[in-house]
């Protein structure tokens, strides 16, 4: 038989354990956290889809080079980035890691890459010849160096923007890095749908961004249902904002 004294100690550490398990369960998942989904699409003209001969590069790079401006597949829209904006998403927090972004066959991999703040990014060349990467930002240290093959590059983006990078070299090359100001974003594949999962509850600007498409941002309330939103890009931008 286990003494009364012992007894009470022993429920007592278990209750404190069971408590403390639970409070950092909620600290992990928000109370009432809500999702937010949505899908973008392009009911415009379509423009006429530009190739680029890549003349005596053709051996590493192939003779033709396929724009990756705009992407359309039954008007959904790929490589849409999606992030959260606003006086309460201030309070979100930013998980960062490292990105890569590769040069191969003479065009970038991804196309458009998207990443918290504070993260690393990573370049890397798979091809055997020269590049020059050239980054035009605002906020972050810009880049521009010659890349041999085999050669790799970090640098840490410390600030929110859109970053784009081109190479002097090729001048058919290239590629946007959105710099998001916390861990909240999503970017859309081929069906052009996007998902922002475990948002605090709260009101929000809905920012989307796209290359040939421009900016729009959508006031939402989030609460612990999902919520949906749309967009319908009707027009290519007249000139794509960096910022």
């Amino acid at each position: 038989m286990i003494p009364l004294k012992p007894l009470n100690c022993l429920i007592f550490k278990m209750f404190k354990l069971i408590f403390t398990i639970f409070s950092l369960l909620i600290l992990a998942f928000p109370v009432h956290a809500g999702t937010i989904k949505g899908e973008v699409k392009y009911s415009g003209k379509t423009p006429t889809p530009i190739t680029h001969k890549t003349g005596k590069f053709k051996k590493v790079c192939g003779p033709e080079i396929l724009e990756e401006s705009l992407i359309l597949e039954n008007q959904k829209v790929k490589n849409v980035v999606v992030w959260l904006e606003g006086k309460q998403a201030k309070k979100l927090k930013s998980k960062p890691g490292t990105y890569t972004i590769d040069q191969k066959k003479c065009a970038y991999s991804p196309h458009v890459l998207a990443m918290p703040q504070g993260s690393e990014l990573r370049i890397l060349t798979s091809d055997p010849i020269n590049h020059n990467i050239h980054t035009y930002s605002f906020d972050n240290d810009p880049i521009n160096i010659m890349f041999l093959p085999n050669q790799d590059y970090t640098q840490e983006m410390e600030e929110p923007e859109v970053v784009k990078v081109s190479c002097d070299l090729h001048g058919w090359m290239e590629a946007y890095i959105v710099v998001t100001p916390h861990s909240y974003f999503d970017m859309t594949p081929s069906n052009g749908a996007f998902e922002i999962k475990n948002v605090p509850p709260g009101k929000y600007t809905l920012k989307v961004w796209h290359e040939s498409l421009g900016e729009e941002s959508r006031k939402i309330e989030v609460g612990k249902n999902v919520t949906q939103v749309n967009f319908n890009f009707t027009e290519l931008a007249t000139q794509v904002s960096q910022k």
